[in-house]
């Protein structure tokens, strides 16, 4: 009978789980409380759909960004997910027949006024942000929370401190490059030394000739570049040609002198999901003969 009893009240555990309500602020101070984990998703920027993804997410998304490189109306983004904004729009009919319970948004790209709309339709919206490296553990460990996979995001957040922390160990020694990054040619874009990509390349020994400012990817003048002369400049490699030819104008940078046109894996650099660690620890071995002593004196 005390047998009997006991089964009677596992069954009833298994049949009616228990949810802890979710209690998190995001990124800009706002408080938001789920009764349980989101169960329909949509991400507004495709480096977080990355992370969704690689938590184990898939089944929780109904709506991303666009992924595409080029602009266009996609039904559905390169990871076979449906499509309810792009960089520039959002679709808020769609947004609303898909019912999503949690909308994510990325405080430095998703427009404010979207974000406005979109919680004043009654949906509610968590907004992370990364402004230094190991903020990006914390949101893989809040994207965890919020769609109930806290065991894969502490597993990861775990794996990307210690990866970040072999980087700063392990790349330090040896001369520092500084380096000028291309994301655009004409006119010529750069990105600043603020960013996450320049802060994970500082890890490599190398610094941004361009200083931190309130212009993530600000426009520079070549002449700037010349001046400062840098010991490196990259490119992403679809623009690998072009670029090359671009800088050949300046036969007197160090950096076309010594043949220091690189050409980077940019997509995986610029993008900070699970693949960004691992892309710039491929450009720190790049970079290392580069920062020897005799190479140095040669240039």
């Amino acid at each position: 009978m005390r047998n009997s009893f006991l089964c009677f009240f596992c069954g009833l555990f298994l049949v009616f789980p228990a949810h802890a309500a979710i209690t998190l602020a995001d990124a800009d101070g706002n408080r938001i409380v789920l009764p349980q984990a989101a169960q329909r998703l949509v991400s507004l920027a495709p480096h977080l759909t990355d992370l969704l993804l690689t938590l184990g997410a898939r089944q929780q998304i109904v709506g991303v960004s666009d992924d595409h490189e080029s602009r266009g109306a996609y039904a559905k983004s390169l990871t076979g997910l449906p499509v309810v904004s792009d960089a520039a729009s959002i679709n808020y009919e769609k947004l609303l027949a898909i019912k999503p319970d949690l909308v994510i948004a990325w405080g430095s790209g998703t427009p404010r006024n979207w974000i406005a709309q979109i919680r004043h339709l009654g949906i509610p919206v968590f907004v992370v942000d990364a402004t230094h490296l190991l903020d990006l553990a914390a949101q893989i460990e809040q994207l965890g929370m919020l769609s109930g996979h806290e065991k894969a995001a502490g597993q990861q957040a775990s794996a990307f401190r210690q990866r970040l922390s072999y980087l700063q160990q392990h790349y330090q020694r040896g001369l520092r490059l500084r380096y000028f990054y291309q994301i655009w040619s004409q006119p010529l874009y750069s990105l600043h030394a603020g960013h996450l990509l320049s802060q994970a390349l500082a890890l490599c020994g190398a610094d941004n000739i361009v200083a931190a400012g309130p212009v993530m990817a600000p426009l520079i003048n070549p002449e700037f570049v010349v001046a400062a002369n840098p010991d490196v400049i990259m490119f992403g490699a679809a623009d690998a040609a072009d670029s090359r030819v671009y800088w050949s104008r300046f036969p007197g940078l160090q950096a076309v002198s010594a043949r220091h046109l690189l050409a980077v894996d940019d997509k995986r650099l610029t993008r900070p999901g699970p693949d960004m660690l691992p892309a710039v620890e491929a450009l720190c071995v790049q970079l290392a003969p580069w920062r020897t002593a005799s190479d140095k004196k040669s240039r």
